[in-house]
């Protein structure tokens, strides 16, 4: 238990230093370029370390210019197809493993680890640039 307390400190730690690694300033204007395995994810991204690069010279954010670009070899209806196909049996493997009992968790534990892998190799097909400044 001991051990979970320090992981999860650690963790909300090392998220909280990370507001907006990816904005680049600029002299009048900014941008930030996020990619993301869903586009209004992306999005929300994009604007959340935006608005803290703003806030922390206590100026608003101000967008000038937002695009979203999928990026992908495989057609973006199949990777969303594929992606809610891959989460959905993902999540029901992981909760029978958390609740089965025999065979059934260590085919689900094996399930759930395949499902894991599927969504890491599906990548971050989309691209949000996201053009802004402080006003």
């Amino acid at each position: 238990m001991k051990n979970l307390i320090i992981a999860f400190t650690t963790t909300l730690l090392l998220a909280a230093c990370a507001h907006h690694e990816d904005v680049r300033p600029g002299d009048s204007q900014h941008y930030v370029v996020v990619k993301s395995v869903d586009r209004n994810k992306g999005i929300k991204e994009a604007l959340g370390q935006a608005e803290h690069f703003c806030e922390k010279s206590s100026n608003k954010l101000v967008v000038l210019n937002e695009k979203v670009e999928y990026r992908s070899e495989q057609a973006e209806k199949d990777y969303l197809d594929s992606r809610s196909t891959t989460e959905f049996v993902t999540e029901a493997s992981a909760w029978l493993w958390v609740l089965g009992d025999g065979y059934v968790d260590d085919v689900a534990a094996v399930a759930t680890l395949a499902g894991v892998g599927a969504l890491e190799s599906m990548g971050a097909p989309y691209l949000v640039t996201l053009n802004f400044r402080c006003a």
